[in-house]
């Protein structure tokens, strides 16, 4: 391996490590990162191109004294407090020193990752506290903290609001709420979207309560990823969540969404290999040239994972049943400036695919040449070769071309090997204009 990283070094830690490697994928998360031998500098960070998340993970027993008042009050300080001042402060170590950060106690492995310019990064802070769940539903009848902006630290027993010196906005998740809002927000992108909306509704001054994080939740993946807009009041229902869950329809779309782990495994397993050094090709390239590609897939969304998993596994499916010899297409990304041509092949007998392979390679090579004539205003064409061998096996490629620095010159060769191959061309090339519905109606 390139690389060894931890795993988490307690119970709670070990959880978190695990969550955040399913939803944001192993290659951007990292458990317990030190600043210098023996100083530790985070729980847990994620780095996927310029968003930066900080987590601290702190488990604190619940105290037990005559005092409910002292309980929630020493609780808060060791939990709430002390978790978000460690998140500020690695965000002070990382914009002083971006370069010292490592993977051991020792530091003698660096991050792997390569950080973007100070000027560049957005910082995400994430307290995920445990151990005030069963007291809350002792004495308040719900195991989760609720949000009240009106207090002040501990003002008010199991309230999250305003944290004494706050330097900017910190996201504090108790154990009840963590695994369910990933389980809703599970690529970087979903979770970065919901923390950027959530910050602007809080910033706007109008918004001052909710009873669950999960509550906000609720409402912003039923109203289109949206919150009101700031010149409006706003106010949350109680158990909003729970009527969320209960609707057909939501129920429906995550039902559907398991399909797009198939997008998942794709990354994880191109990562593996290039981790293990065990690519047919692209071993030699350095994690800041080889990264790209990856976190280009890494970018979508939960449900345009479904969509473009639905689409390759149709055409899969289509030429293992004989349907067509062989299928080359575009999907077109939930970013404009991203293209994903797909090639799918029969697959070869051992003894060919030597040959087949060379020139599957080839091909999907030239496709996404092509693909630039017919996509001018894309950037970014990541390529996608599988085999749709029956019985299993195979082999796949993958490619990346960016063409951020063509000339017009450029441009005109990808045009000719368009026309000269007939890829991509008018009339030959059926568009499908697809239409799926994030909650489908039954």
């Amino acid at each position: 391996m390139r690389y060894k990283k931890s795993h988490g070094l307690t119970p709670s830690e070990e959880i978190l490590s695990d969550l955040c490697n399913k939803s944001f994928l192993s290659l951007w998360t990292y458990p317990n990162l030190y600043r210098k031998a023996g100083k530790e500098l985070a729980d847990l960070i994620v780095v996927f191109g310029n968003d930066i998340l900080i987590f601290s993970d702190k488990s604190i027993a619940y105290p037990t004294t005559d005092n409910p008042d002292l309980n929630w009050s020493r609780w808060f300080r060791a939990a709430i407090k002390e978790s978000a001042m460690q998140v500020w402060k690695a965000e002070q170590c990382i914009r002083k020193n971006p370069n010292q950060i490592f993977l051991d106690a020792k530091a003698n492995e660096p991050l792997p990752l390569e950080l973007p310019a100070i000027a560049d990064m957005r910082f995400h802070g994430i307290c995920v506290v445990s151990g005030a769940s069963e007291m809350s539903q002792k004495l308040t009848g719900r195991p989760t903290l609720n949000l009240n902006l009106e207090a002040v630290d501990a003002e008010a027993p199991f309230s999250i609001g305003k944290i004494t010196n706050q330097r900017s906005w910190v996201h504090v998740f108790d154990e009840v709420t963590l695994r369910r809002l990933m389980a809703a927000l599970s690529t970087t992108k979903d979770f970065v979207d919901y923390l950027d909306a959530k910050e602007k509704l809080l910033d706007c001054g109008l918004f001052k309560r909710a009873e669950s994080e999960l509550d906000i939740v609720g409402y912003y993946l039923w109203n289109g990823r949206q919150f009101p807009p700031e010149t409006e009041s706003f106010q949350l229902e109680p158990n909003l969540w729970e009527v969320v869950c209960a609707d057909p329809q939501f129920q429906r779309g995550m039902q559907e969404n398991k399909v797009s782990i198939f997008w998942d495994r794709l990354i994880e397993y191109l990562t593996n290999h290039y981790l293990s050094e065990t690519l047919e090709f692209g071993n030699e390239l350095d994690m800041s040239e080889w990264e790209i590609l990856v976190r280009l897939m890494a970018t979508e969304t939960r449900f345009y994972r479904r969509v473009l998993s639905e689409e390759i596994i149709r055409r899969v499916e289509s030429v293992r049943a004989g349907e067509h010899l062989k299928i080359g297409t575009m999907l077109q990304s939930e970013n404009p400036d991203i293209q994903y041509v797909l090639l799918v092949a029969p697959g070869s007998t051992e003894e060919e695919h030597v040959a087949y392979r060379d020139d599957r390679g080839r091909e999907l090579q030239l496709r996404c040449v092509a693909a630039k004539a017919a996509r001018p205003a894309s950037r970014f064409f990541v390529g996608i070769a599988l085999d749709a061998k029956k019985g299993g096996g195979g082999s796949e490629d993958f490619c990346l071309i960016d063409t951020g620095c063509w000339d017009e010159q450029d441009i005109a060769r990808a045009q000719k090997v368009r026309e000269d191959l007939g890829y991509f061309m008018p009339g030959k090339m059926a568009e499908t204009n697809i239409q799926v519905d994030e909650y489908p109606e039954g």
